[in-house]
């Protein structure tokens, strides 16, 4: 009875023919994915020093819970203070109302937020007008669902006048800190060292606003 054997030899070649094949793949795609995240080798040395480096999704989620937190909570003091009923029944209701739609802003805010650095701002080799296009894209969304989840608090009638009110605050928001996190940032990746000033400093800088011009 005849048996198909290959030589051990074949199979040896075979094996190692595959594995080199594998590896120039694996190294060509390495390669590729280099070129796409860097500008320079220069760019990705910047980033390799990086102490704290912050990803695209995990920026952008703590830029939304840090925009879903102090503005809204600059237009809720503003409001409380200009009801100014003391802390009787109704003002306490009032301020869990408050509270209650602050904290579903932050949590929406910082999901949404999650979700716009994954997918809206991933690339880091866009240009100036599509990054411009993309951050009021990226501001829509984020307002939108935001303000409305946080808005529906008050009875569902809330979500109108919430969506409204959170899309005031994102656009200049996101138009302010996209460019500024592009500008950092290297390979996609940013220091949370230059990261925590800028998003702290726009969040605040339109917490003021609020209460100054509200």
């Amino acid at each position: 009875m005849a048996h198909n054997v290959q030589p051990r030899g074949t199979l040896n070649f075979a094996s190692a023919e595959t594995a080199r094949v594998r590896w120039y793949e694996a190294a060509i795609a390495a390669y590729d994915e280099r070129e796409r995240r860097f500008r320079s080798l220069h760019e990705e040395e910047e980033m390799l020093r990086m102490r704290r480096p912050l990803t695209p999704e995990q920026a952008y989620a703590r830029f939304g819970l840090l925009l879903g937190t102090l503005p809204p909570a600059a237009i809720f003091a503003r409001a409380l203070y200009t009801v100014g009923h003391g802390l009787d029944a109704d003002s306490l209701i009032l301020i869990a109302f408050c509270l209650a739609m602050n904290l579903l802003c932050a949590l929406v805010g910082r999901r949404m937020g999650q979700r716009l650095g994954q997918k809206t701002f991933a690339d880091a080799h866009a240009s100036w007008p599509v990054l411009s296009l993309k951050s009021m894209w990226a501001a829509l969304l984020w307002g939108l669902a935001t303000g409305a989840v946080g808005g529906a608090v008050c009875f569902g009638f809330g979500a109108i006048p919430g969506a409204l009110c959170a899309l005031a605050v994102a656009l200049p928001a996101f138009l302010m800190f996209a460019p500024l996190h592009h500008w950092l940032a290297r390979g996609g990746m940013i220091d949370a060292r230059h990261f925590w000033p800028v998003a702290c400093g726009v969040t605040l800088t339109i917490a003021t606003l609020i209460l100054r011009l509200g």
